[in-house]
């Protein structure tokens, strides 16, 4: 998949999840995304909107780094995130415990919660 393709997955999700998590709205969360293919983008969520960026953001709260395939598993609904993590499939460094509000996230984006 391109970025591009990530990006309309991951906006589809963040429509789908916003009515059904009014707290979206106070957030001001940056998700940093590295594929071990080289790929790098972030997910900055701040006043209900969502921003996806190529590149490195300086101060991410957490940085999520997996492969392409379980980067696509994973916003297809596929393979659970936590699962993911877990088995040692995605590696997350900084606020680990912020991660399962993205979770959530894609979660209730994908209809699963």
């Amino acid at each position: 998949m391109t970025l591009e393709e990530y990006k309309k997955m991951i906006q589809e999700i963040f429509e789908k999840a916003k009515s059904a998590m009014p707290e979206i709205s106070s957030w001001k969360k940056v998700y940093q995304f590295e594929t071990d293919e080289g790929d790098q983008f972030y997910l900055e969520i701040a006043n209900g909107e969502l921003k996806i960026e190529e590149g490195k953001h300086p101060s991410p709260i957490a940085t999520l780094k997996m492969s392409r395939k379980v980067l696509e598993d994973v916003l297809k609904g596929e393979l659970d995130a936590m699962k993911a993590f877990m088995t040692g499939k995605m590696k997350i460094t900084g606020n680990v415990f912020d991660t399962a509000n993205l979770r959530r996230l894609i979660n209730k984006g994908l209809g699963k919660e």
